[in-house]
């Protein structure tokens, strides 16, 4: 007898997702969808551990749900006795096909709707994204659920030109007020699915991608330590609170060598430290970088292998941010910055404390930042084969000019020496 069980596909998407059935024989199991769809906010989110359903009982659509999920069930189940009266001991695939068909959900070979094409989407491309371009990824099919309960519903015959700049203007500029910068990262990730979509020729409408256009932006203030607050948040004495100590030393391994706060256990891995350098794959692009084993890096490594012999703690990217901040006020880096940002075509002023700007990525534009300052220069090029960045464009945005450098830079401005 097959055994069956539910789970959502995208269980951390805001409003729905499609729901899979997971049929299995002491041998086998064979995963599918079956053409539902059910609102997250009614479910349990699957976990390792533990032997909760699908439902959360008492939930808004719970006794819907349970009577989809028992319709389901019980189809399953009485086509593999359909097979055996007949003699034939049935295979998965054949459960599976007949399944489809007395269902009407062939979603192989006829029409399917939005969240299941995503989800196909997602299935072939997810396994060479990072954690944070899947979590990405999942807000923006939230978005399109959220977008069809005020402009209508998206399938895919209208998944076009018109959608894309309702899309683009109506709801993320209109209603939730997003940044430009913010709004073209994610319909940078759209037309990727679009794309998709089209190849697959789930899309049944033609395209011209030229005119999937994005929104003219103003860059995103961000900023570098100065070398004098580097040193400052070094000295800093943390003793007292190991919270603080540890993202501290964690920022510095961002500062002293320029990767990513992703790469932070690999800098960490003895196996990758030779005599004179640190060699290892990034984790997002899985390129081959080499990290020189400067002086200050030389010394710095084994004060954090004494300090903490076991193993550097690891702490999660958004704790990250928000300890670095209290870190940065502690230390004095109370200045205040303003900037501009652009929300469709209007201007939006900001304005914070410099303790707020600090982040995960804020150690390595330093890095870049102080590097290209050096005393004698180091070339772009010896920069970018440490950072891993593959252009200039791209490696420039990370090399911070703030009024200091300009006024040094004109002290002496026409004249004479």
């Amino acid at each position: 007898m097959i055994s069956v069980s539910f789970y959502l596909l995208t269980p951390e998407a805001r409003f729905k997702s499609v729901v899979y059935v997971s049929v299995s024989n002491k041998v086998k199991r064979l995963r599918f969808s079956t053409g539902k769809e059910f609102r997250t906010a009614s479910c349990n989110i699957r976990k390792r551990k533990g032997r909760k359903g699908l439902l959360k009982s008492g939930s808004e659509n719970y006794l819907e749900y349970k009577k989809d999920l028992e319709t389901i069930e019980n189809t399953l189940t009485g086509i593999e006795d359909s097979f055996i009266k007949k003699g034939i001991k049935p295979t998965l695939q054949q459960i599976k096909g007949e399944y489809h068909k007395q269902v009407g959900t062939d979603i192989d070979n006829n029409e399917i709707t939005l969240s299941i094409a995503y989800n196909k989407f997602m299935g072939a491309k997810s396994g060479r994204w990072s954690d944070g371009t899947k979590r990405i990824y999942v807000r923006i099919l939230s978005h399109m659920i959220e977008f069809q309960e005020d402009f209508g519903e998206i399938n895919m015959n209208n998944l076009n030109e018109d959608f894309w700049v309702k899309f683009r203007d109506n709801y993320y500029v209109k209603k939730k007020g997003d940044k430009n910068s913010s709004i073209n990262t994610m319909l940078k990730k759209l037309k990727e699915f679009i794309k998709y979509a089209y190849k697959k020729e789930f899309i049944k409408c033609k395209i011209d991608f030229d005119e999937l256009t994005s929104l003219d932006e103003i860059p995103n203030y961000k900023i570098s330590l100065k070398l004098k607050e580097v040193e400052d948040l070094f000295n800093l004495n943390l003793s007292n609170d190991h919270r603080l100590e540890k993202v501290r030393d964690l920022f510095f391994l961002e500062i002293l060598t320029g990767q990513r706060f992703s790469d932070i256990p690999k800098l960490l891995d003895k196996r990758n430290i030779s005599k004179t350098s640190i060699h290892f794959n990034q984790e997002k692009t899985n390129k081959r970088i080499t990290i020189p084993l400067h002086p200050k890096l030389r010394e710095y490594l084994p004060y954090i292998f004494n300090k903490y012999p076991q193993k550097l703690p690891m702490v999660s990217n958004a704790e990250f941010n928000r300890i670095i901040k209290e870190i940065g006020k502690l230390a004095g880096f109370n200045s205040m910055h303003q900037w501009v940002t652009k929300s469709g075509n209007k201007k939006k002023k900001h304005s914070d404390f410099r303790y707020n700007l600090i982040s995960s990525h804020t150690g390595r534009r330093t890095f870049c930042t102080l590097s290209k300052k050096a005393a004698p220069p180091i070339s772009d090029i010896e920069i970018m084969t440490i950072t891993g960045h593959t252009n200039l464009k791209a490696f420039n945005e990370y090399v911070r000019v703030d009024d200091d450098d300009i006024n040094n830079s004109y002290n002496n401005f026409l004249m004479k020496k």
